[in-house]
């Protein structure tokens, strides 16, 4: 008898099958965790190399603007690429996927129009002034970089997980090269762009040569004529989401950037992050599922599709909470360890920002977009930015670089709940069986417990700069694998499994 889907992530298939689920998770998170860190190392190296002042203007120019214009132009399309390549015939991809392409190019020019009015805004502001010579190049690099944004999509729902991972991993490393290179120059400020810009070719050469290699052998037949309505009707709620998404990532950072000195924002904006590592391992375990949600929805499968959903929470759960765990008694020397100790203050916002992690067991839009909920997910995105924004100003006002995180923590707890409260809605199940709560308490109890002889140990010993960070976590980890195996959290076959990829049991 065939196993049911909800064991599929812990199959292990025989070499001539298609790779498990899991396998296909672990070999994406892995490309898209070396693209962050390599996103995050470039980050480190400019704080360390250029000037606050400098650094302020490089991170407004790429992290605040493009970012927002890069999200603004997507018009939710590379998201559509899961659930049109499960509806639509096979003979229909290349064509489809050629159409994305075409589309996003087009949306290019309106998302470098809004990067020039905002960048123009922006650079009023003191210290800000080269931004608007600037912004012209990397209104540039958007028309190369945004037609490719549905490549890696493609690549996962047509089961080439594989090459969406190296690619992946192409694209962080020449990101790094992009942003450090320059700073070899005379003036890295102005080089930088020029360095994206250089990427941003790269990209597209490399993308288009995936997109001929990946349908040489197939014609471009004409697509069904209500094709591109369905496809707006299914991407333009996500577009707006992925807008107000941008937006609630971004506000804080304005307010930040108008109300405090430009030397503050450089330091808010080091440690103003969800560590992206850590949401990433959700996002890829639920991109590599999404044909099964997809498949499940469209037959009307509702058990088999909560078992799926339930198990990758449930997996996703053991890994997630402990490594937040690890970075929230760890804050200062995480810091410590990438920043000079001008950034200390950095520590703030980031600990703040690693509390909303707690929650990133599970990508909850991928859910929906999976049950065609998608303007659902407009209007969390909206109620998610509105909180926000409302709550940031009063809050960096009475509590300075930590309002505007506790302001973001409190608009994601909503969001989390209204979220969940949409899938109950749609699955027409009662609130506790839209979501493993039991497990998830436990598991994160255990993850906690283990920290409590760890935080003992930071405050009874002076750990060294550089390595009390994995001092702390080297400590950590092991506490946590026992717990986690004596309370029952890690299952005997995951149990297993990690024994095997350490070394310490051979498969037979």
């Amino acid at each position: 008898m065939a196993k049911p889907d909800s064991d599929i992530l812990d199959q292990a298939p025989p070499a001539p099958k298609p790779m498990s689920l899991a396998s296909k998770a672990g070999v994406f998170t892995l490309s898209r965790a070396v693209t962050i860190i390599t996103q995050m190392l470039a980050g480190v190296v400019l704080a360390h190399v250029l000037t606050k002042q400098d650094n302020a203007v490089v991170s407004y120019l790429v992290l605040t603007l493009y970012t927002t214009a890069l999200a603004f132009g997507q018009l939710g399309l590379p998201d559509s690429v899961f659930f049109f390549f499960e509806k639509l015939p096979p003979a229909n991809r290349k064509a489809f996927t050629l159409l994305l392409s075409k589309m996003l190019f087009l949306l290019a020019f309106g998302a470098a129009a809004i990067m020039l009015t905002v960048g123009w805004l922006g650079a009023s502001r003191e210290g800000f002034g080269e931004v608007r010579t600037l912004v012209w190049v990397m209104m540039a690099m958007l028309l190369l970089e945004l037609p490719t944004m549905h490549l890696p999509n493609a690549l996962i729902a047509l089961d080439r997980t594989k090459a969406a991972a190296w690619f992946n991993i192409f694209t962080g490393m020449a990101q790094f090269m992009a942003m450090t290179i320059p700073l070899l120059l005379p003036d890295p400020v102005a080089a930088i762009p020029f360095g994206l810009l250089i990427y941003g070719g790269l990209r597209l050469s490399v993308s288009a040569g995936i997109y001929r290699k990946l349908f040489k052998n197939e014609p471009l037949v004409t697509l069904p004529e209500r094709t591109m309505r369905e496809v707006l009707h299914y991407s333009v709620p996500l577009s707006l989401a992925q807008i107000f998404w941008v937006l609630n990532k971004m506000v804080d950072k304005q307010v930040v950037q108008w109300l405090l000195p430009s030397t503050v924002f450089a330091v808010y904006n080091s440690g103003a992050i969800e560590l992206p590592i850590i949401p990433t391992i959700a996002y890829t375990v639920s991109a590599v599922m999404m044909t099964q949600l997809v498949g499940h929805h469209l037959r009307g499968e509702r058990p088999a599709l909560l078992a799926l959903w339930f198990k990758s929470v449930r997996k996703v759960s053991v890994i997630v909470l402990p490594l937040v765990m690890i970075f929230l008694v760890a804050a200062e020397e995480f810091i410590a360890l990438l920043l000079p100790e001008s950034y200390a203050d950095a520590v703030v916002p980031f600990r703040i920002y690693t509390f909303i992690l707690l929650q990133r067991v599970a990508s909850y839009s991928n859910m929906q977009k999976a049950l065609g909920s998608t303007s659902a997910i407009t209007r969390s995105a909206i109620y998610l930015f509105l909180i926000n924004a409302v709550l940031s100003v009063p809050l960096v006002l009475w509590l300075g670089m930590a309002g505007p995180p506790l302001a973001a923590l409190l608009a994601n707890v909503f969001s989390w709940w209204y979220a969940l409260r949409n899938i109950q809605l749609l699955l027409k199940v009662r609130f506790r069986e839209v979501f493993p709560f039991g497990f998830y308490a436990k598991a994160l109890g255990v993850a906690a417990l283990a920290a409590v002889p760890v935080i003992g140990l930071k405050l009874g010993v002076e750990l060294p700069r550089y390595f009390g960070f994995f001092i702390l976590a080297a400590c950590y980890l092991p506490i946590y694998l026992l717990l986690a195996r004596a309370f029952g959290t890690i299952e005997e076959s995951d149990w297993q499994r990690l024994m095997n990829k350490l070394g310490f049991l051979r498969k037979k």
